[in-house]
């Protein structure tokens, strides 16, 4: 049977155990919250950088869609000008008409020479070999499209991949964030383990403690 000073020793030798692991929580609790409040800013911060690439190659799209959209109606206008001569340049050669051929000519040349994209004249003589098919344009070609939209339409997909990867960060910040919070509640409840003295209440609050920081690390490792 043991007697009171071996019942003394043991519960301080308890004591002080849970003093020891108390201690030791508490230290790996608040090095996780620190390591997690940097991994949130960090995160932060470069979300914030994808954010103005995201705006900067928008912006970029927004200017050079107008460009192309500019250029294709000037095109559109050109080739449709220069058909019209074309077909009078056809008929006057067919009627002899040598003068107004002539002219008709260089009519077709002035408005090809108004063109944006330079492969469109090439493009025309084609399309006017092939006695202009409606639905063989040259503005409609995929080509001449990919050519006239392919700067606009790279500045898009990059504003639309950063503004991803500026999404996927600030949804890791925030839950690393959140994982603070209930890191914050775990010093909490270890910070008054530490001071209870009573063995059972502290023993509980020590382990709702540990608790709520692996309720925190299963958030963190969620967020990868």
């Amino acid at each position: 049977m043991s007697t009171a000073p071996e019942t003394i020793a043991s519960a301080r030798q308890s004591s002080r155990t849970l003093d020891v692991v108390t201690a030791i929580m508490l230290g790996i609790v608040s090095l996780t919250t620190a390591l997690g409040a940097w991994q949130a800013s960090t995160w932060t911060r470069q979300s914030a950088d994808y954010a103005q690439s995201s705006a900067d190659a928008r912006d970029q799209n927004i200017a050079r869609s107008i460009d192309w959209q500019s250029a294709l109606r000037l095109d559109s206008d050109a080739i449709e000008q220069a058909r019209k001569y074309a077909l009078q340049e056809d008929a006057a050669k067919q009627s002899g008409d040598a003068r107004a051929a002539a002219y008709t000519s260089v009519m077709v040349g002035n408005y090809l020479g108004r063109s944006v994209n330079p492969e469109l004249p090439d493009a025309f003589a084609a399309w006017r070999a092939a006695g202009f098919p409606t639905d063989q344009l040259p503005t409609s070609d995929p080509e001449y499209l990919a050519a006239l939209r392919g700067d606009a339409d790279s500045y898009s997909i990059v504003a639309t991949m950063t503004g991803s990867m500026k999404d996927a960060l600030q949804a890791k910040a925030s839950v690393f964030t959140q994982a603070a919070l209930v890191d914050a509640l775990a010093l909490f409840l270890l910070g008054v383990a530490g001071i209870n003295r009573l063995r059972s209440a502290r023993f509980a609050t020590l382990v709702l403690g540990a608790a709520a920081y692996v309720a925190s690390l299963f958030m963190m490792l969620a967020a990868y």
